[in-house]
């Protein structure tokens, strides 16, 4: 399998992979259909990384330069279809269990924080005054409850996000597959005539005179 750089013109991207045979782009241990088999794991991270730098152009094309093969274009574009949807679903079921998880984490931030600074002023108030390092440490682990919850939703849905949208776009990438001729150097070598038996030296034999 040889991969080549993407190009992008104006409004569209383009990417090319020239494989010897079209079978390459699947997954070889998958037994089910082309339509319904996975990509290849080398190929599909190579169309992920190409993509990925070309988010800004409207229009995804991947051209496919084979060989050979049993494979069809059809073939290879419900199977990119069916692999990217699923990652993208996928990812939009992690989004949506991230999201979940942050907003009860984030509840439970707000009952510690609450619980901290209620316990402060309490013990304020008994004690009529807090050592600082009890003082401090009952701000710091209030804040501490909240820190993370509001972090996972505030920032750290965006690359769940943005893989789910470009699974989502590359199921819809153009697929294209065309006949690439065979190179010289790949060609079988030309029959030669097979070469005549050697004929065995003439035996001598020694003689002695008596």
């Amino acid at each position: 399998m040889r991969m080549r750089k993407s190009r992008k013109r104006g409004g569209s991207a383009s990417v090319s992979i020239h494989v010897r045979d079209l079978g390459q782009m699947f997954n070889s241990f998958d037994p089910s259909p082309f339509w319904d088999r996975d990509l290849d794991r080398d190929a599909a991270g190579f169309i992920e990384d190409e993509f990925s730098d070309k988010r800004s152009a409207d229009h995804w094309h991947l051209h496919v330069y084979a060989y050979g093969g049993t494979a069809s274009a059809a073939d290879l574009q419900a199977a990119i279809e069916r692999y990217y949807e699923r990652l993208a679903a996928s990812k939009r079921l992690e989004l949506r269990e991230q999201m979940r998880v942050g907003e009860i984490a984030l509840l439970a931030g707000v009952a510690v924080f609450s619980i901290c600074i209620s316990l402060r002023g309490v013990l304020q108030s008994t004690l009529h005054g807090l050592p600082r390092g009890l003082d401090e440490g009952l701000i710091v682990l209030a804040w501490i409850a909240l820190w993370r919850p509001i972090e996972v939703l505030a920032y750290g849905w965006v690359p769940l996000y943005r893989k789910r949208r470009l699974y989502g776009r590359l199921a819809r990438v153009q697929v294209s597959v065309r006949a690439e001729p065979k190179a010289a150097h790949d060609a079988p070598p030309a029959a030669q005539a097979p070469k005549p038996p050697l004929e065995p030296p003439a035996s001598s034999t020694a003689s002695t005179e008596i």
